[in-house]
């Protein structure tokens, strides 16, 4: 409608303007040779305009002639681009569906069909993914090679060339292509944890530390998980030194750990060794009363013992008092009096083993306590069938706390900051055997299943 009003009015405005013209008065005449001619001035002025404008109408048709190929260039690219968009958009959809062999296809189909001028970054990314997920290395990383070409496009070459390298076990490799990153997009959360990780897969503890301060900084991780995770390095930072013979730095290191948790016992049972290998004594019982205040653990109880005093016709029950402080500093310690119990059966104080192994009980009624029953039954009171009766409770009871990797479910005799042969950092806890967080256990399952198809963590933490 507005076309046609528009058309219209320039109908009317040349309709007017002819005919202003023809009513001009005046004529004016052309002398040539014997040829004398006469023309009316209006008439003149109403051809040059018809002129003028057919002249304009031609130099258009003209330049829409010349422009023929243009438009059809124009229009079969916008058609090939169309074409592409749709296919890297099909690409996608079957890679998320797993559909590896077609996404790897449609986005081969998308490159061939993108103009030369546009650029072709976003389909060789597609078709190189495609590939690798397939297994076809050899054409990914020369489809990721191709995007190193492009400035614009050289860190999703870095990008994909890195998790081939981390799925090979080319750590070192993964690991100089993750700084290559970094410095191309500095301070990007998910390549500091993807440096950080791998750090730790090629043990590379003073750079892991360091990078965790960033991560903490971006906050890519939480303070709490940085905080455990620094203890964790810390202890191995000390054990390093430590086989180099610098024990002045590994104590510094271990200070340090036990400033972010005083009752780390990794980082406890370290000093405290320390201390009684240069028989400071006073200074090992210190410690072992702080750290008992706060986290109760059995191998606290056997430093204890090593400070322990032995008996003697004045002091029978010497040692027994010494393990009642234990009591003392922390009544609601299971191994405390389970230790207490194990120095009056040794000693043979039946009456008292029975009152500590039952305050035991109430505490935490674990596989140990009944077979400390079964010990004092079998010594105290020679009854076979009490102690097969306890030996049962302790076979079907829960075991008592041990170290435990929170991700597999493994038990080990130590904590190490790897659990192996998984080789996972830092989830190793003191934790019951076969007691897992099912809900937290199906969500990192979950997590780890749908992790983003484009790159996944490669790591020893594997989070």
């Amino acid at each position: 409608m507005v076309n046609a009003i528009w058309t219209l009015l320039k109908f009317l405005v040349v309709a007017a303007a002819i005919i202003f013209l023809m009513e001009q008065d005046g004529s004016f005449e052309i002398s040539w040779n014997e040829y004398v001619v006469t023309i009316q001035l209006g008439m003149a002025l109403v051809a040059l305009l018809l002129f003028i404008l057919i002249l304009l109408l031609v130099h258009k048709l003209v330049i829409k002639f010349f422009a023929v190929p243009v438009v059809w260039r124009d229009y079969w690219e916008e058609r090939s681009l169309t074409k592409s968009h749709k296919l890297m958009t099909q690409s996608l959809v079957s890679l998320a569906a797993g559909d590896h062999k077609h996404a790897a296809y449609q986005a081969h189909r998308a490159q061939k069909l993108l103009p030369t001028r546009y650029d072709a970054s976003a389909a060789t990314f597609l078709e190189a993914q495609a590939a690798r997920l397939m297994g076809q290395q050899t054409r990914a990383n020369e489809k990721f090679k191709a995007l190193l070409e492009n400035k614009d496009s050289a860190f999703l070459g870095i990008r994909g060339l890195m998790q081939t390298e981390i799925e090979a076990g080319q750590y070192e490799k993964a690991l100089q292509m993750a700084y290559s990153a970094d410095r191309m997009h500095p301070k990007q959360p998910w390549i500091l944890k993807t440096i950080y990780d791998l750090e730790i897969q090629t043990d590379r503890w003073d750079a892991a530390y360091l990078t965790l301060k960033n991560l903490e900084k971006h906050k890519a991780m939480s303070k709490d998980e940085v905080l455990d995770d620094r203890k964790a390095i810390l202890i191995v930072l000390a054990d390093t030194v430590t086989g180099h013979g610098d024990t002045e730095m590994a104590r510094k290191y271990l200070k340090h750990a036990v400033s972010i948790d005083a009752g780390f016992i990794p980082a406890n049972t370290r000093l405290i060794r320390m201390a009684l290998e240069r028989g400071q004594k006073r200074k090992a019982r210190l410690l072992i009363e702080k750290c008992w205040k706060i986290s109760p653990h059995p191998e606290l109880v056997t430093f204890w013992d090593l400070l322990a005093p032995e008996n003697n016709p004045s002091k029978p029950t010497a040692r027994l008092s010494w393990y009642e402080k234990l009591i003392e500093m922390n009544p609601d310690a299971v191994d405390g009096y389970l230790a207490l119990a194990q120095v009056s059966i040794d000693d043979g104080l039946w009456g008292e083993a029975r009152s500590y192994l039952t305050k035991a009980e109430q505490l935490d009624n674990h596989a140990g306590v009944y077979a400390c029953w079964a010990e004092l039954e079998r010594l105290s009171t020679h009854n076979d069938e009490a102690v097969q009766a306890w030996n049962k409770k302790s076979r079907n009871a829960k075991q008592p706390k041990k170290w435990v990797c929170q991700m597999t479910g493994i038990s080990y005799e130590a904590w190490y900051a790897i659990a192996e042969p998984q080789g996972l950092f830092n989830t190793i806890r003191w934790s019951y055997p076969n007691k897992r967080d099912n809900d937290k256990l199906q969500s990192l399952g979950s997590k780890m299943q749908n992790e983003d198809v484009l790159l996944s963590a490669p790591t020893k933490k594997n989070l």
